[in-house]
């Protein structure tokens, strides 16, 4: 799991060219102004979403995995907290993997750290890394974020 700005990220020399191609993508389609919605950049492959929702108490979020996909969570109004564990932490299914959806939720993420991101700043969660996104600490509040899904087979390509 990697925390930068966007800004930063897309230029960023040590990210892979897919992951500095697509922020810089982002950023040219001025996020701040896009509807909610899915936004293709190749197909299935690399994409990203604008939701707007509200966060959740921390002990109200499920703890989540992929398989498939990186997700790059970039917050574009509000704050988020991202619990985190390390990567090659046991994976305690709450119920079967959505293959469909490359989606797992599990029971808990041990040792979790808490990540903290203001606008315009993102994490960047690789597959098998146990995340819970849209969370907060003390009162849940409205949130405006992207979140992008990049193949992680685009990484070896």
């Amino acid at each position: 799991m990697i925390v930068d700005t966007l800004s930063a990220g897309a230029v960023n020399p040590v990210y892979p060219a897919i992951i500095r191609q697509t922020l810089q993508a982002i950023i040219d389609k001025a996020p701040h102004t896009l509807p909610t919605g899915k936004y293709p950049l190749q197909g299935d492959s690399v994409f990203f979403s604008v939701v707007e929702g509200h966060t959740r108490l921390i002990d109200e979020q499920r703890p989540e995995f992929h398989r498939q996909y990186i997700d790059i969570h970039i917050v574009l109004a509000g704050e988020e907290v991202v619990g985190a564990g390390v990567t090659g932490l046991p994976l305690d299914l709450s119920e079967p993997f959505n293959s469909a959806h490359d989606l797992g939720f599990c029971h808990r993420i041990d040792s979790e750290t808490l990540i903290h991101l203001q606008p315009e700043e993102l994490a960047i969660i690789f597959p098998l890394e146990l995340h819970r996104p849209m969370c907060a600490l003390e009162t849940p509040a409205a949130l405006r974020k992207i979140v992008v899904k990049i193949d992680a087979t685009l990484l070896t390509a």
